[in-house]
């Protein structure tokens, strides 16, 4: 039985790369270079298509180039993975509808009409709550699906690669305050509120009439910058999307499956959530050279930990929160993945190795991935991207990195339906994404995003390097009950919460699960008016304690990291560890950012700033809610000799849920199953090689898909040897 939905090519596991943008500057070597991928293993090429190079003029197109890729790779058996590129919209379009443009919150025109896909693939392209410009493109999109569908092998077509309005100097405001989406902004109001007085009472504001009522266009901290920033990210981004679909459904003969897929997926907005949902599958970029780490971290300084944090950050990360845009029984793309070095201009990054590659692959795998896309086979020559990005140089038909993604690609085929059809299980913990509150971080003064999506990041570390592998679910996801199949579930940073809301965690706690919630949950409710009580509504009953106090705390050391600059002398209390008291006597807990201590009523004392309880857990029915006074994540990557126990605390609190780490000693374990056969992944995070024995767990065969790592293997367990800071992978059946 089939278990992940849509299938490609009777089964297979896509493996491509990119071969073809505009402007392309030899399109007869491209044709070339197709036998020469055939060969070595690719089952898949991805096509990029520009609305401007191939409508230049209105009503006049000309698919003729992308044809000849296609009937090229048709003849050797090469699906293909065609990306719209709608959003570099053809110059007539803007002569034709000048007021197509996104406008600022001034009244400014975002005006980029030069027609190049780079940079940004034409971004934010027109305004398509414009209708000439919307139903401009769904016919062209109509007329590509019409004339382009017709290839059998076509195997997926991409609305949207890498979603977003970027790259626009519109600030926290966003776009976009021309008539059209104000119109459809007042339109969705209506439908969310009901009347104007309901929208009034929720906004403490007194609008006459729906007429009058529009975004903030100065300030961002305001009820209104909440419901603005959901409708621009999540409902137009959304309902963009799903025009495009639809146009390629009405007139694809064979109703091919459309995806699109997101850059770097951003930790802690759920946006993602909504655009994912819009297809039939979802995809995400991989960059792992592009960035390595975060500014707040420790420093960097061995080749051992950059790769570690391109294991975990770049490529885990960033894959598991696809997984969970994505939903689960759905295929989950590497639309994007890193092929050659990343270059930008005159800034030119090192050439990734075979050992790189291989390690990025099998991270991508053991974090849920069905298929896998290179950009690109060959170097890009633009000008900002020159020399960058591929497989193989301008001249050549080999290189070592080639060479590493054939070798492992056709292992990976080798095993192609396997890896098309299994995925990772339900994880035990899931770390709750509330798109309100990225909104609320999104509004306040400064960069306070930053500080939600730091924090959040910190969390999944600690639990990755534990060897608890997490879920992340959204709010909507909550509020449809699918936090019943968790063992506990991780609030973190939630300063605004929805009463409402949160009385599906209540109820979930209730059922037997245990909520964590970290610091001043609910000190703010969802539009940003303070709560009396300081915490989120039902609160109190909630986590059996009250709100006491709460006062800044200062980073250990010179640097300043997360912390703004003191208004006066003393204003933050010294750095200071919290100490850990009944079950978790002994251990020591770094506070970070705020510290917020509580005053119990029913619950249990587990930390102690001094005399004063920082941290308490209550029994609530059948579960527990937790309610910590500080943030975990902050030191996870950061200040790390003054963490204390940060790690040991987490997973002593997990326990106390029933959670259970996943790892073999100092190794860590994902795995992915499908018709009772498994794969394991090996995570090597220390710098030293490991070799360990480790039970079959009733599997009969064991098989090492890379060959290299299994040393031994009896009737009942194997041996292998995973080398530092690397990833192993074995077959069980």
């Amino acid at each position: 039985p089939v278990s992940i939905q849509p299938v490609f090519g009777a089964g297979v596991f896509p493996f491509g790369t990119h071969v073809y943008r505009e402007p392309c500057l030899d399109l007869d070597a491209v044709v070339a270079d197709l036998p020469l991928l055939k060969r070595y293993g690719f089952n898949m090429i991805k096509i990029q298509e520009h609305w401007s190079a191939d409508e230049p003029r209105e009503g006049e197109v000309d698919f003729s180039r992308i044809e000849r890729l296609i009937q090229r790779a048709d003849e050797l058996g090469l699906g293909v993975y065609l990306g719209l590129t709608m959003e570099q919209a053809p110059a007539w379009l803007w002569r034709k509808y000048p007021d197509c443009h996104f406008v600022y919150a001034d009244g400014r025109l975002h005006n980029q009409p030069t027609q190049y896909t780079i940079p940004m693939d034409g971004k934010p392209g027109p305004c398509w709550d414009h209708p000439g410009a919307r139903a401009a493109a769904a016919r062209f999109i109509g007329k590509l699906a019409r004339r382009l569908g017709k290839y059998k092998n076509i195997w997926a077509w991409n609305t949207f690669q890498e979603i977003g309005f970027w790259p626009n100097t519109a600030g926290k405001l966003g776009f976009c305050y021309c008539p059209h989406t104000l119109a459809r902004f007042r339109e969705w109001l209506r439908e969310k509120y009901g009347s104007l007085a309901a929208l009034n009472a929720t906004w403490q504001i007194n609008y006459g009439d729906w007429e009058e009522v529009e975004p903030p266009r100065r300030e961002e901290p305001l009820a209104p910058f909440i419901d603005w920033r959901y409708f621009m990210d999540d409902v137009y981004m959304a309902r963009q999307l799903a025009f495009k679909t639809k146009a390629l459904r009405e007139n694809d003969p064979y109703q091919r499956p459309v995806f699109s897929h997101a850059d770097t997926p951003r930790v802690g907005s759920g946006a993602e959530w909504r655009w994912a949902r819009v297809g039939d599958f979802f995809g995400t970029s991989n960059y792992p050279k592009w960035n390595n780490g975060h500014a707040w971290d420790d420093p960097v300084e061995s080749e051992a930990a950059a790769l570690l944090n391109e294991i975990w950050e770049e490529m885990m990360l960033c894959t598991d929160l696809a997984r969970g845009n994505n939903g689960r029984d759905r295929a989950l793309w590497g639309a994007e993945f890193q092929g050659g070095p990343i270059s930008t201009s005159l800034h030119y990054g090192r050439k990734p190795s075979p050992d790189d590659l291989r390690i990025w692959m099998l991270a991508g795998l053991a974090a849920g991935m069905t298929g896998i896309s290179f950009w690109n086979h060959r170097v890009e020559r633009f000008w900002k991207e020159a020399n960058g990005f591929g497989l193989l140089e301008p001249i050549g038909d080999s290189s070592e990195r080639m060479e590493a993604a054939s070798r492992i690609g056709r292992a990976i085929q080798a095993q192609g339906e396997f890896f098309a059809q299994s995925q990772p299980p339900r994880a035990q913990v899931a770390i709750l994404v509330n798109e309100d509150l990225y909104h609320f971080f999104q509004a306040c003064n400064g960069d306070a995003i930053q500080h939600y999506r730091y924090n959040m990041r910190g969390l999944y570390a600690r639990l990755w390097r534990l060897g608890i592998a997490v879920d992340f679910l959204d709010a909507d996801e909550v509020a449809a009950g699918e936090l019943r199949h968790y063992k506990a579930a991780i609030l973190a940073m939630p300063l605004s919460l929805d009463g409402g809301w949160f009385q599906h965690l209540i109820d979930f706690a209730r059922a037997g699960g245990m909520l964590i919630a970290e610091a001043c949950a609910g000190r703010w409710d969802k539009y940003g008016w303070c709560t009396v009580a300081q915490l989120v509504e039902g609160g109190e009953a909630c986590f059996g304690a009250r709100h006491e106090d709460l006062v800044m705390v200062k980073t250990p050391g010179n640097r300043r990291r997360w912390m703004p600059h003191e208004r006066r002398f003393g204003e933050f209390d010294p750095p200071t560890c919290l100490a850990g008291s009944g079950a978790y006597a002994g251990l020591q807990v770094l506070a970070n950012f705020y510290l917020q201590t509580l005053s119990p009523t029913t619950a249990e004392p587990i930390l102690y700033h001094g005399e004063r309880v920082a941290a308490a857990i209550n029994r609530l029915g059948a579960g527990y809610a937790v309610l910590l006074g500080s943030f975990l994540g902050f030191s996870a990557l950061a200040c790390r000799d003054a963490d204390g126990d940060g790690d040991q605390f987490l997973e002593a609190l997990l326990a106390a849920a029933g959670v259970e780490p996943d790892r073999c000693g100092a190794l860590l374990l994902r795995r992915r199953q499908w018709q009772g056969k498994a794969t394991w992944f090996f995570i090597n995070p220390t710098a030293q090689a490991i070799t360990r024995t480790i039970d079959k767990g009733g599997f009969s065969t064991v098989e090492d898909l890379l060959s290299g790592c299994l040393i031994a293997q009896t009737q009942c367990d194997f041996t292998l040897r995973v080398e530092g800071t690397d990833l192993a992978c074995v077959l069980l059946a």
